[in-house]
Order: structure tokens, then sequence, then C-alpha cells
């Protein structure tokens, strides 16, 4: 492949390892398969600027910055935030209300206790 693949790709492993994500998740959030995504990271496939931008989306960093060789030190994550809101993102609309309607009977009966 070609130096810019390798170079994508070995950027793209830096910031997911950054905020401590695993290939399974950060492909889950990009809507791709995580061997996909593992071929991606190898730079044994390039990826379409469609799945750049989608990977780019679940890192939570404008697709630029997956080219950029900044040393920048990532802004601190919330992982868990991170991972609910994937799950949140595969949801109906009805199922993410029931969602929070849980997770205010859960905060009010915290209270209680």
């Amino acid at each position: 492949m070609s130096d810019i693949s390798k170079f994508l790709g070995q950027r793209i492993r830096q910031l997911r390892n950054e905020r401590h994500m695993s290939q399974e998740e950060l492909a889950f959030k990009a809507g791709i398969s995580a061997a996909h995504l593992g071929q991606i990271e190898r730079a044994l496939k390039t990826p379409t600027v469609e799945t750049a931008a989608r990977i780019a989306s679940a890192l939570s960093v404008p697709v630029p910055e997956l080219f950029s060789d900044s040393a920048a030190p990532p802004r601190p994550e919330n992982t868990t935030i991170e991972k609910i809101n994937a799950h949140l993102s595969t949801m109906s609309e009805d199922e993410q209300k029931d969602f929070l309607r849980i997770v205010r009977i859960f905060k009010n009966y915290r209270r209680v206790k």
C-alpha cells in the first residue's frame, strides 16, 4: 500500500488508542466491521471517503485530523458516555426515549436511597 495508507492507518490507531477504544468499539461506532478497521489500520485496505468520515466522526475529530501529524495532546474523554452514545446511535427515536425514561427512573431511585 501507499505511504498515505500507512500513515492513515497508523493515525487512526493512534487516535483510537488515545481514546482507550478497542478496534471493536471504534468499528461499531463507525458502522464498519472490526476486520475492515484492522485492515485499514494495517494499511491492507484504503478506506473510502465515506468510511474515513465515519471513522473520524466515531473518533470525535474532524476528517482533516486523520491526516494531521499534530502532536497536540488529546482532549480528555469520557469513555462511558461515548459507549452509551454509540449504543444510542443504533436505536430508534422511540427506543432512545425509553432509555431516557429508564435513566430518569434510575436517577430518582438513587436519590430516594
